[in-house]
């Protein structure tokens, strides 16, 4: 693994679609306003019509809105299709690249990943509530009998956060569940995931971990850090 400074990089216009992989992190206060408008899909508003709590009513939108925006800056009329696995990708016309994207989230913060090469990326907030010490300690080999002293520590929380980031990304990446794989590595006391070729980058921010995972070394472009209020207001102004 290899660590990336997070940047905040301005951006304008219509993006290229990169040799490399580009890396977006949008983050949401609790004071942007969220609506169903924002989704550009009506498949999109039905799923959204079968979500009852609140929270989660708003957290879609969230993620399908910065999804959208993501996307719609390198291919304007995008239309999304999966391969045999179910990963989707843009699909591609004549004479041009296929698009791969993966997208997470967590709490207030979703990441998209774009490239022409295939991928798969996830993202972990800090402030999240999951013992992630505790999972890895049952599930990444690495992590069993780890004495009580850095059960607690600042650097076990760092290390897991990375090892659980690097798990869902690969897993993603190769179009894997991840029940699947936790089950055979609690039956049979392996780990799966290191028989998938899959390089990483981890991005370590403040409040976040996100580790970006694809099968041949990445080359990691541009990494694009702004908030859910600026996709908002771009919104607005296609509309007036």
């Amino acid at each position: 693994m290899c660590a990336a400074v997070l940047e905040t990089i301005e951006h304008s216009g219509l993006a290229r679609v990169p040799e490399g992989t580009d890396v977006w992190i949008v983050s949401i206060k609790d004071s942007d306003a969220v609506s169903v408008q924002m989704l550009a899909r009506e498949e999109e508003r039905k799923r959204h019509e079968q979500i009852i709590p609140p929270r989660r009513k708003r957290q879609f939108v969230f993620r399908r809105a910065v999804l959208d925006y993501v996307l719609r800056h390198y291919v304007p009329d995008y239309a999304i299709e999966h391969d045999a696995s179910g990963k989707p990708h843009v699909r591609a016309r004549e004479g041009q690249a296929r698009v791969y994207f993966s997208a997470s989230s967590s709490q207030n913060l979703c990441a998209v990943g774009v490239s022409r090469q295939q991928i798969g990326i996830d993202l972990e907030a800090r402030s999240q509530q999951v013992d992630l010490v505790g999972i890895c300690e049952k599930y990444v080999p690495a992590f069993s009998g780890m004495v009580p002293l850095w059960q607690n520590s600042w650097v076990a929380r760092q290390l897991a956060m990375c090892a659980w980031c690097r798990t869902e990304s690969t897993i993603k990446l190769h179009g894997l569940t991840l029940h699947a794989v936790l089950f055979q590595s609690q039956r049979e006391g392996t780990q799966p995931l290191d028989a998938c070729p899959h390089a990483d980058i981890v991005i370590s921010g403040y409040d976040f971990v996100c580790v970006v995972s694809q099968v041949e070394r990445i080359g990691l472009n541009n990494i694009y850090h702004l908030g859910f209020e600026q996709i908002c207001h771009e919104q607005q102004q296609e509309i007036y």
